[in-house]
């Protein structure tokens, strides 16, 4: 009996001792001293092609080798630019399931995605794209090709399987940098717009419930900064003589009357920043909102076509410095009010 009283509390102790040394989350917004850096990336593509119909492998084996580089981006950039986190804003992989040569759906592309993640220690925060979402079906038929049927199944795979995900497909993180909140806002915008709530604006469709999440996210503090990411961007402006291009808001609120994220924005000038990806290229755009602030969008281009499509994003009490592709040598900055 006195072996086992001695056993039971050395145990005691040795797990007492385990649960100290875990580090203790605070509530609240995280906090840095002085500077926030992120990398900012946009439709990677993985898939890994292995038991798919030839027909389909042979669409989309230029994407194929993403599977073997992506672990060992992860490994390495995020050290180099001593990043704290980083931020993929949709068509993390190339489809949700595809047809094999056997006429069945396969869907396994999400959980292996999920352990690529592994190969970094860093928070790793996701939007969904359409290729997330997405079936592919090459049997003729009337599903042959590339739809989003299945979208309910996907994103409840990518919340099982992607921690970023646990509480929903949309989320936020809220960081302060000495006395400057930033909310960063992860919007869910996969859908493409269908003829009956498209109006030839806007290629994608964002839910009501998600854009009403939006705007109380955007008046939980008058003093935050938001930052949005998702992935399909918002329509581009017009080119001007400092080759940003720039167009108010107005251009294109007017026209679009349903699931408008615009409006949700335009009424919030605390937002600040947008970073999307979708059409592979880089580039940065503004927007004048009504009230006379600036929106801007930056889009990064795609890590499975060239594996130098990613940004430095430097986020300070004053400043917010977005650097070019591929570099850390700053190409936009936002003086913060």
């Amino acid at each position: 009996m006195r072996k086992v009283i001695i056993l039971n509390t050395l145990s005691g102790l040795l797990i007492f001792w385990l649960l100290s040394a875990i580090p203790v989350r605070a509530s609240g917004p995280a906090e840095k001293s002085d500077t926030l850096t992120f990398i900012h990336i946009s439709d990677v593509h993985i898939c890994n092609l292995t038991g798919y119909h030839p027909a389909f492998v042979q669409k989309r084996q230029h994407f194929g080798n993403g599977i073997n580089t992506y672990p060992g981006f992860l490994k390495t950039v995020p050290e180099k630019v001593n990043a704290d986190f980083i931020v993929v804003t949709g068509d993390n992989i190339d489809y949700y399931e595809a047809e094999t040569e056997k006429g069945a759906m396969l869907d396994t592309q999400i959980e292996q995605y999920a352990r690529l993640l592994d190969n970094t220690k860093l928070p790793v925060y996701l939007t969904l794209g359409n290729h997330d979402i997405a079936s592919y079906r090459i049997t003729p038929g009337p599903w042959a090709g590339n739809n989003q049927l299945q979208a309910g199944k996907a994103r409840a795979a990518w919340m099982r399987n992607v921690p970023c995900f646990k509480d929903g497909t949309y989320y936020s993180h809220v960081y302060k940098i000495d006395t400057t909140t930033f909310r960063l806002i992860f919007l869910d915008d996969a859908y493409y717009s269908t003829t009956e709530i498209s109006d030839g604006e806007l290629s994608f469709s964002v839910d009501p419930f998600q854009l009403r999440s939006l705007d109380a996210e955007m008046n939980a503090s008058p003093s935050d900064v938001e930052i949005i990411f998702m992935h399909i961007p918002l329509p581009k402006g017009k080119p001007v003589d400092d080759k940003i291009l720039t167009e108010a808001t107005s251009i294109h609120s007017s026209k679009t009357e349903v699931f408008n994220l615009f409006s949700v924005v335009e009424k919030n000038s605390s937002s600040t920043l947008i970073f999307a990806g979708h059409n592979h290229v880089n580039d940065i755009n503004r927007y004048n909102l009504p009230d006379g602030d600036v929106l801007t969008q930056v889009r990064t281009g795609a890590l499975g076509y060239d594996a130098t499509n990613w940004r430095v994003v430097k986020l300070t009490k004053d400043k917010i410095l977005i650097c070019q592709p591929g570099s850390t040598r700053t190409e936009y900055t936002i003086t913060l009010n």
